[in-house]
């Protein structure tokens, strides 16, 4: 990420998960991880998550599954499919994400 952008509100540089990364959404089917940082997710939804709702959420790994404390930051309604809605959601993890 460049050293200045305007009108950047991201405090960590996002980079792309890898193709193979899954994420463990209670009460959700994630379908693609858009981007991560230290201290946040998105990603694209079957179905909403409420705003201001604190998840834990669940990292494969090669230890096991690491389990994080994250807070619904934002849902929005990304595309309409001949299958059905598609969310895409943000969460602010508490603390960093493991390696």
């Amino acid at each position: 990420m460049p050293d200045f952008v305007i009108n950047e509100r991201r405090r960590e540089a996002r980079i792309l998960a890898p193709p193979d990364s899954l994420v463990q959404v209670p009460g959700a089917r994630v379908l693609e991880i858009v981007d991560r940082s230290l201290h946040g997710l998105r990603c694209r939804l079957s179905s909403p998550v409420r705003p201001g709702r604190t998840m834990s959420l669940g990292m494969p790994g090669a230890g096991g599954t690491a389990v994080v404390t994250a807070l619904v930051v934002r849902c929005e309604v990304c595309r309409l499919t001949r299958a059905g809605v598609q969310y895409e959601a943000a969460w602010a993890v508490q603390a960093p994400w493991p390696r």
